[in-house]
């Protein structure tokens, strides 16, 4: 079990581009908060996850109907190391591409970690949910869910 917030970010991109939600799930703690700081329709009005169970749960439901991974790999990671030992801070690259077109696209990030007795507390989640819809063919659909549930 990862033991540092660098551990524990190794972790997460790991079982990010591992497209598991248990691995990902088990590296926070039960009470853990996963906040997705760009709103996105499908997640719902809370956007984000309470609970290791609730994060295991919701990566479950978006990577269960998912065929393929899309996710090939990283590209470039920054780490920034904070003055506050539980926290820090990451900018990278994450490489995909869509299957149906076979165009590969790179999505950015930004991650807010904290971490305390070798899990993940509270992590908020900076991901460019516009470039990822778009590299995967997605841009309308999501511009229409939206659409949708702003008026509803």
């Amino acid at each position: 079990m990862p033991t540092t917030p660098r551990d524990l970010l190794d972790g997460f991109l790991r079982a990010m581009l591992d497209f598991s939600p248990d691995a990902l799930a088990d590296l926070f703690a039960d009470e853990a908060i996963y906040e997705f700081v760009f709103w996105t329709p499908h997640r719902g009005p809370s956007q984000r996850y309470d609970g290791r169970e609730e994060i295991r749960a919701g990566f479950r439901a978006a990577w269960g109907a998912v065929s393929r991974p899309p996710l090939t790999g990283l590209g470039e990671v920054c780490v920034h190391e904070t003055t506050d030992a539980e926290v820090l801070i990451s900018e990278g690259e994450m490489n995909a591409v869509n299957h149906a077109t076979g165009r590969p696209f790179t999505s950015r990030f930004v991650l807010v970690l904290r971490s305390r007795d070798g899990r993940i507390v509270h992590l908020r989640d900076y991901s460019d949910v516009l470039r990822t819809a778009a590299g995967l063919g997605r841009l309308t659909q999501l511009f229409d869910q939206v659409h949708a549930e702003s008026a509803s």
